[in-house]
């Protein structure tokens, strides 16, 4: 067991010093002999649980989309909130998220074999499910009045996780600005009027700082 342990420690200290390094140096720019120095394992030990640097990124990107569920299945059940505190606390976790600012900003989707497909995936098939369940129940509690709550919760997954996403939708003409303006005025067409002014002002802020453009 104590090996196990040992073993395991190891393996998150590589990925985390991955991370770190693919951030702050590149990912094409980081080496496995980056890794080994840093980490400060031997050679042996950081071959024995990845044999290259697109492993670990694979790695962490499996990490992130599990902590995603995870988060995302506990919201649902958290009727202790309102369904639009919590949609407002998933907005807060998508755009606030350290790791996955990190991994968006080496461009992890394009890095990995069908990454931007695998990404894709889980927006349409795990986020907006849990989004669709959490505008049902506003519909339930008389707080949206949303008509199609599932194919809402689609349309705003891909406008969060895609349409904002730097690395993947560079036009210049739209501004992050607009694009939360016209977000939150999809919203509200759609009777899910989550967005106010000022929480429109605080997502713009928080996106311009995390624009490296």
């Amino acid at each position: 067991m104590k090996q196990e342990i040992k073993s395991k420690r190891s393996k998150d200290k590589i990925i985390q010093v991955a991370l770190t390094l693919f951030s702050n140096k590149g990912y094409k720019e980081t080496t496995m002999a980056d890794l080994v120095a840093a980490t400060g394992l031997s050679k042996g030990a950081v071959y024995h649980h990845f044999k290259s640097k697109e492993e670990i990124l694979q790695l962490l990107m499996e990490k992130e989309t599990i902590a995603l569920s995870t988060f995302l299945e506990e919201l649902t059940k958290n009727e202790a909130v309102s369904p639009t505190d919590r949609l407002l606390q998933l907005v807060d976790y998508l755009i606030g998220n350290e790791n996955m600012k990190q991994l968006t900003g080496i461009d992890w989707a394009q890095r990995i074999p069908f990454g931007l497909l695998f990404s894709l995936k889980n927006t349409v098939n795990i986020l907006s499910k849990y989004v669709g369940i959490i505008i049902h129940q506003g519909n339930e509690k008389g707080e949206f009045s949303c008509k199609y709550p599932f194919e809402t919760a689609t349309t705003l997954s891909l406008l969060i996780d895609v349409w904002l996403d730097p690395t993947i939708s560079d036009e210049e003409m739209i501004s992050f600005s607009q694009k939360v303006d016209y977000i939150a005025f999809f919203l509200n067409c759609s009777g899910v009027p989550i967005l106010s002014e000022k929480r429109c002002k605080e997502i713009k802020i928080l996106l311009h700082k995390g624009d490296k453009r």
